[in-house]
């Protein structure tokens, strides 16, 4: 009976270990839920002018989010693993400078007065001090879970306020308090379990680490600049004033938080195989299936009256979900090998460029049909990469 037990014990095991993304992608599923409910709250209360505004402002410090970590969120996470600390810092010093600078950027491109958007600026200098790189790299995915849900509560509660006062400021308080409440939970996990010989070691372990491999910190930088610039970045540039457009990537959005999540965790497990892919492609699928058939409803669900253009531009992009979560496969096995260091910085300025010398004034429709055309072209170029990656795969 013993080798029964003993092979059961097995077989459960790798079966949980299979799993683990499973209870974290239910609790990142709570906290779109918790945007979700955000979206309703708001769709239901702002009129579309308002809420088409409101977001193309949020995508624009979604891409200031992106330049303030720089693409040093996965690289954190490997010096933290390494207790590579003193490097770590000055990373953290590095992204504090950009949020600065983004922020600049941001309010320079708005066409809206300061005062009324400033809030909205409060939420790049949170993800630049967010320590949540240092949970992760321990894969105390139980906290980043309570980070999340924590964050969608206090967006909720702001959300109740502005649905019931009709106030534009409680509004462009929203998307702030999720991100600062984050940050202040996510600086007592990480530092208030810490005992004072906990620090004095950490400390010490650091002084001794070894240097960075560049190779792979460039590497890692330019994909993670590369995939967190992709949900806003087309939208951004191509979509400018475009309401319709924006309504619909806040749909777009909740599909590559879920990425993001699912990402984020096979990184840190270093996941690599068919259960990598099965993660991050199958759910995806689903997502797009329901875009493609069942549009009207979703954009019924989530705004008030929406327009026969809202519903058209969702079922044109229903493959922009898989899409990306193609090209996110595609970065976790690339983004850590040192051959392909500068693949990521070529693609982003291939996007960047490519997307200025496109001609403007399309309708919401074509512009969508533009954008996931383009995402579709980068997964090819990242899939052919791929043939001449070792065999050696590396998860993030």
């Amino acid at each position: 009976m013993k080798p029964f037990w003993h092979a059961m014990a097995n077989w459960q095991g790798t079966f949980r270990s299979g799993l683990y993304p499973l209870w974290l992608i239910g609790a990142n599923l709570m906290a779109r839920v918790g945007g979700m409910v955000i979206l309703i709250l708001i769709g239901h209360s702002f009129s579309q002018d308002q809420l088409g505004t409101y977001f193309q402002i949020l995508a624009m410090v979604g891409l200031a989010v992106t330049a303030t970590q720089a693409g040093s969120g996965p690289l954190l996470v490997r010096l933290a693993q390494d207790r590579a600390f003193h490097a770590a810092l000055k990373f953290v010093a590095l992204r504090i400078l950009m949020a600065l600078i983004a922020s600049i950027l941001v309010i320079w491109a708005t066409r809206l007065p300061v005062t009324q958007f400033w809030p909205l600026i409060l939420i790049p200098f949170a993800a630049a001090l967010a320590p949540d790189w240092m949970i992760a790299a321990k894969t105390r995915f139980a906290q980043m879970a309570v980070i999340a849900v924590s964050g969608q509560i206090c967006g909720i509660l702001i959300a109740v306020l502005a649905a019931l006062t009709h106030s534009s400021i409680a509004l462009y308080f929203v998307a702030p308090a999720i991100s600062v409440a984050s940050l202040v939970l996510a600086a007592f996990f990480a530092f208030g379990a810490y005992s004072h010989t906990d620090i004095k070691a950490t400390i010490t372990t650091a002084s001794a680490s070894p240097p960075v491999d560049k190779g792979l910190a460039s590497g890692l930088i330019g994909f993670t600049l590369l995939s967190g610039a992709l949900p806003n970045l087309d939208f951004v540039l191509l979509g400018t004033e475009n309401d319709t457009l924006f309504l619909a990537q806040r749909i777009f959005l909740f599909c590559a938080g879920l990425i993001t999540a699912v990402a984020s965790t096979l990184f840190a497990k270093q996941q690599t195989g068919r259960l990598r892919d099965i993660w991050l492609l199958l759910p995806m699928v689903l997502v797009s299936g329901v875009l493609l058939a069942f549009p009207g409803i979703l954009a019924g669900i989530v705004y008030a009256a929406p327009s026969d253009g809202l519903i058209d531009v969702l079922q044109t992009g229903a493959v922009w979900p898989l899409l990306l979560a193609v090209i996110t496969r595609q970065i976790l096995i690339l983004q850590e090998t040192s051959l392909f260091r500068w693949i990521g910085w070529c693609c982003l300025l291939l996007m960047v460029v490519s997307a200025l010398c496109l001609p403007s004034g399309m309708p919401a429709t074509g512009i969508m049909g533009l954008i996931t055309a383009r995402l579709g072209c980068l997964a090819v170029i990242l899939l052919a990469c791929r043939k001449f990656a070792p065999d050696r795969q590396v998860a993030a």
